[in-house]
């Protein structure tokens, strides 16, 4: 019977998962030659090749595909029984975890810190990321996400709606008064950001000539739109607070998403996970006005 290093596991699916070993690396943490190593590891214990190495990338041969389904349940297994086991946990001490993006994560620190001030034997871990961690396999307990349809197995609250709007230099303004909308210079928005409701706007509205940057970040949006690098999409509590940039108006509609404060039924049964829910969805909602942009613009 094989031996199996569960940890050279991890490796092994999400290079699946991503179709290559860079980009694997990169959602590791490590570097390339370390998830080269541990794949070919755990290929040499089970004695089979998993993966054809194409110029395109990594793609499961017809046994490593059957052998990797069978890894994700077992793993689907574990994070399940990780996560009753967590949740189980009666005690308000330990570490919970709570992820957002880069431009989410300043309206909420507050909420944490009093969180933390009132629970001193709670560590709180906040982790920065533009994209989606994943709640079932316990990448966080709390995830604080802007969407219009939030994962239906998740328990959630929407805190309010994170609205949007086109900011740009007084000067870049003033230089485009006379121009159509389809003309002006543009900072636009790589993924995941594309997905989102200010993405599909953009994709609508923005012909792809007029871009002349993007980013897969709304912080770095606001500053290229700050250098006067274009005009940009950008969450109101984010552009609204700067006073460089200035709100543009007699565009239509703008895109809205709800801004939800999402967990796992499971760790929910956690005290320390629902007392932190409760603190960052108070200190959230508090927030309401930025995040909507109904202060002036």
């Amino acid at each position: 019977m094989h031996k199996y290093r569960w940890s050279d596991l991890e490796y092994v699916l999400t290079v699946a998962a991503t179709g290559s070993v860079a980009a694997a690396a990169r959602e590791l943490g490590v570097n390339h030659t370390t998830v080269l190593r541990r794949v070919h590891a755990f290929e040499e214990t089970i004695n089979l090749r998993l993966f054809e190495r194409l110029r395109s990338g990594y793609r499961p041969t017809t046994e490593g595909g059957l052998f990797l389904d069978a890894a994700r349940a077992i793993e689907s297994t574990l994070a399940d029984l990780e996560r009753k086991v967590a949740g189980s946990d009666t005690a308000l001490s330990g570490l919970v975890s709570v992820t957002s993006t880069d431009s989410i994560v300043p309206m909420f620190v507050d909420a944490l810190a009093a969180f933390q001030s009132r629970h001193p034997s709670v560590v709180v871990d906040v982790r920065v990321a533009n994209v989606h961690l994943n709640l079932d396999r316990r990448e966080s307990d709390i995830a604080i996400r802007a969407s219009n349809n939030p994962p239906a197995h998740l328990v959630g609250r929407q805190v309010c709606e994170l609205r949007f709007g086109v900011y740009a230099r007084p000067d870049l303004i003033g230089g485009n008064g006379g121009r159509a909308m389809e003309q002006w210079p543009w900072v636009g928005m790589e993924m995941p950001l594309a997905g989102s409701s200010a993405g599909e706007w953009m994709v609508k509205n923005v012909p792809a000539e007029s871009i002349g940057f993007q980013s897969n970040s709304f912080m770095t949006i606001r500053d290229l739109a700050v250098s006067g690098a274009g005009f940009a999409m950008l969450p109101r509590h984010l552009g609204d607070r700067e006073p460089r940039l200035v709100r543009v108006g007699g565009l239509g509609r703008m895109p809205a998403s709800g801004l939800w404060l999402l967990s796992h039924e499971d760790m929910l049964r956690s005290p320390r996970v629902r007392a932190a829910t409760d603190f960052l969805y108070r200190g959230l909602r508090a927030k309401r006005a930025a995040f909507e942009g109904t202060g002036a613009g």
